[in-house]
């Protein structure tokens, strides 16, 4: 058996916020709910890149467009 469908999880999370949220709240609250967790329920920290990793994609990307123009 499925959970709640992703629709049915925004509208829940919806009813749970206050009437006079934002959008900007909205998202935040979005963004959380869909952020990997551990087992625990606690968020997952983000996965890091090492620099040269980081370099070389840089590079890549600028070189692309670069040839663009």
């Amino acid at each position: 058996m499925t959970g709640p469908s992703a629709k049915q999880q925004v509208r829940d999370l919806l009813d749970r916020l206050p009437d006079d949220c934002s959008f900007a709240d909205i998202q935040r609250a979005i963004a959380v709910a869909m952020w990997p967790k551990t087992s625990d329920g606690a968020l997952k920290a983000p996965e890091r890149l090492p620099p040269d990793e980081v370099k070389r994609r840089l590079r890549e990307w600028l070189k692309a467009e670069k040839d663009k123009q």
